[in-house]
């Protein structure tokens, strides 16, 4: 694997921020899938603490997705960017309203087929088109 370094002069490797931020993906999906099975099954005090920790996830791909733009900017990697923060609104959407439960009908089918057709895009722009 070829190492990509930063700035001049600041010594931080891209491959670093690359695995963290994949990492922090593979946290972020899972805690998503538990929290809607909690909320679900009516266990709201566990989904509400995981959802936190979910929001903390937000923040921290963010910062590492953002810092790799930084590093390495091109096309792709600011399509990929808004493409994130689309998967991340329907993650954050469903979630919520499944915790309040007003995630029902059309709206609900909605947004599972746009985090569907998110995660998909997401996906095939990290690790095909990148």
């Amino acid at each position: 694997m070829c190492e990509r370094r930063g700035k001049e002069g600041t010594g931080l490797s891209y491959d670093v921020f690359l695995h963290s931020h994949s990492l922090f993906w593979l946290v972020g999906v899972i805690l998503f899938a538990l929290i809607t099975i909690f909320y679900n099954k009516g266990k709201a005090k566990p989904a509400k603490i995981m959802h936190m920790v979910l929001r903390l996830m937000y923040i921290l791909l963010l910062i590492t997705g953002v810092t790799m733009v930084i590093m390495n900017f091109y096309w792709a990697t600011a399509v990929k960017g808004i493409l994130a923060f689309w998967l991340i609104y329907t993650m954050e959407m469903i979630a919520t309203r499944t915790g309040k439960g007003t995630l029902t009908g059309g709206f609900k089918t909605n947004m599972w087929i746009q985090f569907a057709i998110a995660l998909v895009v997401v996906l095939v722009f990290g690790f095909v088109v990148t």
